[in-house]
C-alpha cells in the first residue's frame, strides 16, 4: 500500500487535472494571476511533491506488529510476555525518534523499558492506577495493533517519568530524560475533569434517562426543558436539534408538572407518537421561545430566548443554564464524535443535567464523574411496544415486502437495487434515506413515507434510520447484518442491530389499528441464514462501553509543538499522534480517531503551509474538524483549494473552489428538467438548424414532418451523485464560515445555492421511482386562447443541448455531472452544459 502522502498527492493530481473519468468538467482548471493561489495539485518536478516533504518528518510505511490474541482476564501477563516485541520493532524507534529523542539513546531506553517490565517493575498492585495495564482488557480485535502500540507507548513514556525508573536511567543523559519527561507533562491528561474547573465549582445534579429505543426516556427529559427558565437541547444531528427546537417553539412539548393531554390515536399521524408528538399546530399555552445553533445553520428567533437547541458540538460552555439535556450519550464511545459528549457531561454548566440514551452508557458515565462531586440519578426505562422477531425470513423474495416495511441495506448502490427490485415486484413506491442525503431531504423522504396518501408505502434506507427520524414503520427487514468499516467487512454489533430494529413499531403509530398484531414491531431479516443472528442479537443484553472520546485541545496541541524538533513540529499528524501516543489518560478515557485523520493532516499540511509559517494551531484545528469526506475525492480536492486560497490570501472564494466541477451546469440542467415537466410538453421546433438559428427555407420541407416531443430528463445515479456533492460542499464551506466569517465571506450566497440542490435533489429522487410519480396530468387544450398561447411560445423556443455523459471503456457512465437529453427553453438563448 502506498503511504498516505503518495495516495494524497496523487488523489489531489487526479482531481485537479481530470483523470478521473467521472469528474465531469468543461474547463481543466487553468492558471490563475499571481494574486490567486496555485491549483492545487499542479506542482512541477522541481517542486515539493507531497511525498518528498522536506525535513523527512514522517516514518516509513512499516508493517504492523500482528499481536497474538489478549486474554482479557490477565492483561498484565501479554504485556510482560510481548514487551520484546514492541521494544525491538523499527516503528517504535523510528516514532521516538519523530519526537526528538536523540537516536543514540533510543535502543538503551527502550531494552532498559524491557528489562523493567520483565522483572515485573510495573506490575505491582499499587501502581496499577498509574500504568493502568487493565487497558489491554478491552481492546477490540479490528483495532488491536494500534491500540496495543498506544498501550505501550503512554506506559514508556510514564516509566521513564516515574522517580522508580531513576537506577535503570542512569546511564541516559539527563536532557534525554528531562526532554522524555517534559514531553509526557504536556500530553498529561489523566485528571480531565479539573479541566473544566467552572463545572468543578457546582453541584451538579445528573439524570440518567436510559432505555431501548421508543422506551420514552427523551420525551421525560424535555419536559424538563420545557419548565426550565434557562435550557439547552444538544443531541447528535441537526434534524434533532431542528424538532426539538419547532416543537418548543410551537408548544408541542408539556413542560414537566403540567397535565399532558391524552394520546389520540389516528391512522394520519404524521410523526412519532409519543405523548404530546409534534405536528403543525401550534399550541400557545405550552410555546416556549427557542434558538437553533448547528455547525452549518442557525435559526435565531429571540436574542433573548431562555432555550437553545443545538447539535453536542456547538455547546457553550460559559454559559450556565438550570437544565441541560444530552441526547443519544452512548454515543460518547464513538471513535470520531465521542469528544463532544465527554465534553458535554464534565463540562456543561448546568444545574441539573439529563443524559438521554441506551443504558451501555451508564458505567463510563459513571466512572467520568467519580471525583467530580456531582449527584448521580440513574432512570431506567421499558419498551412502551414490544418488539419480536418473524418467525420467517423473506427467503429471499423482495415480491414479499408489504406496506409499512423497511428494508436495511448498507450499500448506496443496494439501496437504488432493491428500490427498484421491490417496485418491480410489488407495485409499491419506495422512500429512500442514507447518510448520504442532505438531512432535509431524509425528513422529506420520512415525511412521504409517513403519509398514508402520498403513496409511498415501503422505505429502502441504510443505518440512518437508526437515530433523527420519525418512521412510522411496521417491520425492519435486514438485508444484510454486515457492514463495510475499518477496510473489511464487519459484522454488526449487537448495539447497532437494536438501534435499527427498535425502529418498527413506534408507540402510537399502529396502535390504531384492531388486529393484536398491530401492537408490536416486528424485525426479520431478506435472507434465511441470517434471521437466527439477528435473534439472537435481540435476545442478549447491552454490553456497556469501555471508553469515552476525547480530542485534541489548542492547549496541549501548542505544548506538544513547542516540545518537538522543527521537522516534526511542522507536521500536524507528528502533533496529532504525540497526543495518544505519549499522553497519559484515565483508563476508560481514548482519544478520538479517524483512520482517515493522516490524509486530513497531509491536505491541512500540504495546501494550508507548515505549522511553524502557514495557519494558526486554532486555524489549523478548525479545518481538520469540518466535515469533509475524507474518502471522497471530490471533497478532498475542494478543501485542497480552500486551503490554498487561505493560504495565499486568506480569502476563500466558493466558487473558484469548485467551479470547474460542472455542479452548477447539472443544478442548471435539472431545474430546467423540472420546469419542462411542470408545464405541458413543448414540442422541439423543426425549423431550428444546428446553430440554433431560424432557417425559413426549410419551413415547407418540414411542414409535413411529424414534430418530436422533448424527452423529459430522467433523474440517475450519476447526476443524484453529482447533487450529493455539490451539496456537501456547500455545507463544507458554510461550516466553515460560522467559525471564520471573514476568510469564508459568501455564506448567504452558499446558502441559496445549498437550497436549489436540495430541491434538486428530492425531484431526483421522486423520479427515480419507478413509473414516476403516478400523478402526471394529461395536458389537454381546452379553449382556442390556450392554443394560441401555446402557438406563441413554440415560435419562441430553442432547443439548449446538454452535454452528453462521459462513457467509460465499458459503455457506462460513471461521471458526475453529465446529463444526456434536451431542454426547451422559451428564451432565444442557447447555452451548453
Amino acid at each position: 500500500m502506498q503511504p498516505p502522502s503518495l495516495r494524497l498527492g496523487v488523489l489531489c493530481r487526479r482531481f485537479i487535472f481530470g483523470a478521473t473519468p467521472w469528474i465531469s468538467v468543461t474547463k481543466r482548471y487553468r492558471s490563475v494571476k499571481k494574486s490567486k493561489p496555485a491549483p492545487p495539485g499542479g506542482w512541477s518536478n522541481q517542486q515539493r511533491t507531497p511525498w518528498s516533504r522536506p525535513g523527512g518528518n514522517h516514518p516509513p510505511h512499516i508493517p504492523q506488529n500482528n499481536y497474538p490474541p489478549i486474554d482479557p482476564l490477565n492483561p498484565t501477563f501479554f504485556f510482560e510476555l510481548n514487551v520484546s516485541r514492541w521494544t525491538t520493532h523499527p516503528q517504535s524507534s523510528s516514532r521516538l525518534a519523530l519526537y526528538g529523542i536523540p537516536t543514540q539513546d533510543i535502543r538503551p531506553l527502550l531494552s532498559a523499558f524491557s528489562a523493567a517490565v520483565k522483572a515485573k517493575e510495573l506490575s505491582s498492585p499499587d501502581l496499577e492506577d498509574y500504568y493502568t495495564l487493565s487497558r489491554l482488557s478491552h481492546v477490540q480485535s479490528h483495532e488491536s495493533d494500534r491500540e496495543i502500540d498506544i498501550i505501550y507507548s503512554t506506559t514508556f513514556f510514564a516509566w521513564v517519568s516515574h522517580p522508580s525508573s531513576a537506577p535503570r536511567l542512569s546511564t541516559i543523559p539527563q536532557s534525554t530524560t528531562e526532554h522524555i519527561v517534559q514531553l509526557a507533562q504536556a500530553a498529561d491528561r489523566s485528571f480531565l475533569h479539573e479541566q473544566y474547573p467552572a463545572a468543578r465549582k457546582m453541584h451538579r445534579k445528573v439524570i440518567m434517562h436510559v432505555g431501548p429505543t421508543n422506551s420514552g426516556k427523551t420525551h421525560h427529559a424535555l419536559r424538563a426543558l420545557a419548565a426550565s427558565k434557562r435550557g439547552v437541547y444538544a443531541g447528535p444531528l441537526r434534524l434533532l436539534a431542528h424538532e426539538v427546537w419547532e416543537r418548543l417553539n410551537l408548544g408541542q412539548i408539556v413542560p414537566l408538572g403540567m397535565d399532558e393531554p391524552p394520546i389520540t390515536l389516528t391512522p394520519t399521524a404524521t410523526d412519532d407518537v409519543t405523548p404530546s408528538s409534534p405536528s403543525k399546530s401550534k399550541q400557545t399555552a405550552y410555546a416556549r421561545v427557542c434558538n437553533m445553533i448547528t455547525g452549518e445553520e442557525q435559526k435565531i428567533v429571540s436574542d433573548d430566548a431562555p432555550l437553545l437547541s443545538c447539535t453536542v458540538e456547538m455547546l457553550n460552555f460559559n454559559t450556565r443554564y438550570q437544565i441541560a439535556v444530552i441526547d443519544e450519550i452512548q454515543m460518547i464511545a464513538d471513535p470520531q464524535r465521542g469528544s463532544g459528549w465527554t465534553s458535554a457531561v464534565l463540562g456543561i454548566l448546568a444545574e441539573e443535567l439529563h443524559l438521554c440514551g441506551e443504558e451501555t452508557a451508564v458505567p463510563v458515565v459513571q466512572a467520568l464523574l467519580k471525583d467530580t462531586g456531582d449527584e448521580v440519578v440513574i432512570r431506567r426505562y421499558e419498551r412502551l411496544t414490544p418488539l419480536k422477531v418473524a418467525e420467517t425470513s423473506l427467503g429471499g423474495d423482495l415480491g414479499k415486502v408489504e406496506k409499512g416495511d423497511c428494508i436495511v441495506t448498507f450499500k448506496r448502490s443496494s439501496i437504488f437495487a432493491i428500490k427498484k427490485e421491490v417496485e418491480r415486484k410489488t407495485g409499491m413506491k419506495c422512500a429512500v434515506v442514507y447518510g448520504r442525503l442532505p438531512p432535509e431531504i431524509r425528513s422529506e423522504q420520512a415525511a412521504l413515507f409517513n403519509d398514508p396518501g402520498s403513496g409511498y408505502d415501503v422505505m429502502v434506507g441504510s443505518d440512518a434510520i437508526g437515530m433523527g427520524l420519525n418512521l412510522k414503520i411496521r417491520r425492519i427487514i435486514f438485508e444484510c447484518l454486515t457492514k463495510y468499516s475499518a477496510g473489511a467487512f464487519q459484522p454488526l454489533s449487537t448495539s447497532q442491530i437494536k438501534q435499527i430494529a427498535g425502529r418498527a413499531g413506534r408507540y402510537g403509530q399502529h396502535l390504531s389499528s384492531s388486529s393484536s398484531s398491530s401492537h408490536c414491531g416486528y424485525a426479520t431479516t431478506l435472507h434465511p441464514a441470517d434471521l437466527p443472528t439477528l435473534s439472537s442479537a435481540l435476545s442478549k443484553p447491552f454490553k456497556p462501553v469501555h471508553h469515552a472520546h476525547i480530542t485534541y485541545s489548542t492547549t496541549t496541541f501548542s505544548a506538544l509543538r513547542s516540545l518537538l524538533p522543527p521537522s516534526s513540529a511542522g507536521s500536524t499528524k507528528t502533533v496529532l499522534s504525540a497526543h495518544a501516543y505519549i499522553g497519559r489518560l484515565p483508563k476508560f478515557v481514548r482519544y478520538t480517531y479517524d483512520a482517515q485523520v493522516d490524509q486530513a493532516c497531509e491536505c491541512v499540511d500540504l495546501y494550508g503551509g507548515d505549522a511553524n509559517e502557514g495557519m494558526t494551531v486554532r486555524e489549523r484545528l478548525k479545518h481538520l474538524s469540518a466535515p469533509v469526506g475524507w474518502r471522497d475525492e471530490v471533497m478532498i480536492g475542494v478543501m485542497a483549494r480552500f486551503l490554498g486560497m487561505y493560504k495565499e490570501r486568506q480569502e476563500v472564494d466558493y466558487w473558484e473552489g469548485v467551479g470547474d466541477l460542472g455542479f452548477m451546469e447539472c443544478l442548471v440542467g435539472v431545474e430546467g428538467a423540472m420546469r419542462v415537466q411542470a408545464q405541458p410538453p413543448i414540442p422541439i421546433p423543426t425549423n431550428i438548424d444546428v446553430e440554433g438559428t431560424n432557417n425559413d427555407n426549410d419551413k415547407g420541407k418540414n411542414k409535413n414532418k411529424k414534430q418530436k416531443k422533448t424527452p423529459r430528463m430522467k433523474p440517475t445515479n450519476p447526476t443524484l451523485q453529482t447533487l450529493e456533492s455539490f451539496h456537501k460542499t456547500a455545507v463544507m464551506y458554510i461550516w466553515l464560515s460560522y467559525r471564520m466569517p471573514v476568510v469564508y465571506a459568501q455564506q448567504e450566497e452558499v446558502v441559496r445555492v445549498k437550497k436549489r440542490v436540495e430541491v434538486a435533489l428530492e425531484w431526483c429522487l421522486e423520479g427515480m421511482t419507478a413509473g414516476g410519480s403516478g400523478k402526471e396530468e394529461s395536458h389537454k387544450e381546452t379553449n382556442e386562447e390556450t392554443k394560441e398561447r401555446r402557438k406563441e411560445r413554440e415560435k419562441e423556443t430553442i432547443v439548449v443541448a446538454l452535454r452528453a455523459p462521459i462513457k467509460d471503456e465499458e459503455g457506462k457512465v460513471p461521471i458526475k455531472g453529465g446529463v444526456d437529453m434536451l431542454v426547451v427553453s422559451p428564451k432565444n438563448v442557447i447555452y451548453s452544459i
